[in-house]
């Protein structure tokens, strides 16, 4: 039966994975609802809510005032909230609600804008699409309203202090510091300037922390990296079309950053480096049960990097395969010839049985889907499907976990 789910919890849905992504900018998220998303939003779906501040605001839509399309309440609200709160810009983050009536997003923002004289920042998330979507739609919508060439509501802003319509120059900006890690326009005596897209807790280790991921580039000589929505700024959102290449660590970074290629020539390569400490003691955990063929249920990107660090161990050739399967998006980019979009519960026992997997590692809670399989399964948590029940708080604490049996 179609969406019948017997044995996983219902997956993280766009709404989060927007919220993710615009979680620390420092801006004031509204989540179009009636009230009962904002709660899975800070109550389940995003772990730094208990350890770092942001403004998230639900709508509190009646049936009314979304069927009659009373945005003219939800503007004064947001102004009254702005009133208490110094919100760099407004986030209007979708839910099943704006979806189902067609809210015009373009509209709100122009009103809000004209208004406010705050930047709006609106994603067309539906509540009802993987988080991944929401990932994607968020870092997509955050460039183009904040990259200077660009030249939207959130690149006036931080150009002119106002959205005022004024011509933005590079040279000031550098000179007025306000082009972020990139520091100067010039590229000639500067270190390689590098982008992380994609990158966000509910895909990657550590629920937050980016350590791991500042120590890998560093051991490929890549210094003080922009990792967009983790440790970067809206300055460096705004200069984003200047870093020399990206790096995109899941699925949801795709798209943005080829839109950064195709319109700005920002090239940009798929994968998830991790630090080579992390990668031996992955591999020795996994290859102590000298598996024959492999299945790794994450991720896309992050499985991808895992098959690779799993197959350089493999030198006597005992490990015949590594295959990626996934619920969420599977870049053609980075997809392998065996590699499995799986869309429903039951296609995953259907998969372990038909390919005879020995071994599949994913989140502990996937396990209740094998019921019967004899394989050996470990661990890799996916904050994404298990939320806090397998959760890290580092990411020296995940690499602890991951590669642990499942009973």
């Amino acid at each position: 039966m179609k969406g019948l789910r017997k044995y996983l919890s219902p997956f993280t849905p766009d709404q989060s994975g927007a919220v993710s992504v615009l979680f620390h900018y420092g801006g004031m998220l509204i989540i179009m609802d009636a009230g009962g998303c904002v709660g899975n939003i800070c109550g389940y779906d995003e772990p730094r809510w208990d350890k770092k501040k942001s403004a998230i605001f639900s709508a509190a839509l009646r049936d009314l005032d979304a069927i009659l399309g009373r945005d003219e309440l939800l503007i004064q609200k947001t102004k009254e909230a702005l009133g208490d709160i110094d919100a760099k810009f407004v986030g209007l983050i979708g839910t099943p609600v704006p979806a189902v009536i067609a809210t015009d997003y373009r509209a709100l923002k122009r009103l809000m804008e004209t208004d406010y004289e705050v930047p709006v920042v609106p994603v067309e998330t539906n509540g009802i699409d993987m988080y991944d979507e929401g990932v994607s739609k968020a870092f997509l919508q955050i460039l183009k309203n904040y990259l200077y060439e660009e030249g939207g509501s959130g690149a006036r802003f931080i150009a002119n202090g106002s959205l005022e319509q004024k011509s933005i120059s590079l040279e000031e900006l550098e000179k007025l510091g306000k082009l972020g890690k990139l520091g100067k326009i010039d590229k000639s005596n500067a270190s390689e300037r590098v982008g992380v897209i994609g990158f966000t807790p509910l895909d990657t280790p550590g629920s937050g922390d980016y350590e791991d991921m500042v120590t890998a580039l560093r051991e490929q000589g890549v210094d003080n990296p922009v990792i967009y929505g983790m440790n970067d700024t809206l300055g460096d959102v705004a200069a984003a079309a200047h870093v020399d290449r990206n790096i995109v660590v899941s699925p949801g970074g795709v798209k943005p950053a080829r839109w950064l290629r195709d319109k700005y020539g920002v090239q940009y390569e798929i994968c998830y480096p991790l630090p080579q400490e992390r990668s031996d003691e992955f591999a020795h955990k996994v290859m102590e049960h000298e598996p024959k063929k492999v299945l790794i249920v994450h991720q896309q990107v992050l499985a991808n990097s895992l098959r690779d660090v799993l197959l350089e161990a493999s030198k006597d050739k005992s490990l015949e395969r590594v295959d990626v399967a996934s619920w969420f998006m599977m870049s053609k980019e980075v997809r392998h010839e065996n590699d499995t979009k799986l869309n429903e519960e039951d296609e995953l026992m259907k998969l372990v049985d038909a390919e005879g997997y020995d071994m599949v590692i994913g989140d502990p809670l996937i396990k209740r889907a094998l019921p019967g399989w004899k394989g050996t399964f470990l661990s890799l948590p996916h904050f994404a499907i298990s939320a806090s029940l397998y959760s890290s708080s580092s990411d020296e604490e995940y690499w602890q976990k991951a590669g642990d049996v499942v009973k």
